[in-house]
């Protein structure tokens, strides 16, 4: 061996799991408590609370037009109570995105129990190609959305 040289030491070909520390153990709480008050608050709050409660949207309230966004809460609360075709209609992402919180909500409470840095999958997954190409379809979505509700022409339902 030459000075430059470094020995190796054999491993058995097992390294020890990974652990969250401190600061991950933190972000993985307030993820898994933020969707569970999101998801908690979809399924408490009744049908009748959403559906004419006042626009918290300010693209909304400045131009009379939804964004990609508006109908989200009524789509989950519509969701939460088992409507599944009051769901899309409010928002045809409504239910994709309800499904996304859950699992990532779920994989949270997983690395929490287990102290296994696990969510660094979903991050990679929900920046992946295919999500960025879901986020670009939403956001035609909602241009089309409001584009109808501009015109007037009654394609989707209205969002007041």
């Amino acid at each position: 061996m030459t000075s430059g040289e470094q020995a190796t030491v054999p491993t058995s070909g097992t390294a020890a799991p990974e652990r969250l520390g401190g600061g991950g153990r933190l972000t993985v709480a307030a993820v898994a408590a933020a969707g569970l008050t999101a998801l908690g608050l979809a399924t408490a709050l009744g049908p009748h609370v959403v559906e004419r409660g006042p626009a918290l949207c300010p693209f909304l309230r400045i131009t009379g037009l939804p964004c990609p966004a508006c109908g989200l809460t009524r789509s989950w609360v519509a969701l939460g109570h088992g409507d599944v075709a009051s769901a899309f209609s409010f928002n045809a992402f409504g239910p994709l995105f309800m499904l996304v919180v859950a699992v990532v909500t779920v994989v949270a409470i997983a690395a929490l129990a287990t102290g296994r840095p696990v969510l660094t999958r979903v991050q990679r997954t929900l920046t992946s190609p295919v999500a960025l190409a879901v986020l670009v379809v939403w956001f035609g979505y909602g241009i089309v959305r409001a584009v109808d509700a501009g015109f007037g022409w009654g394609v989707f339902p209205p969002i007041t």
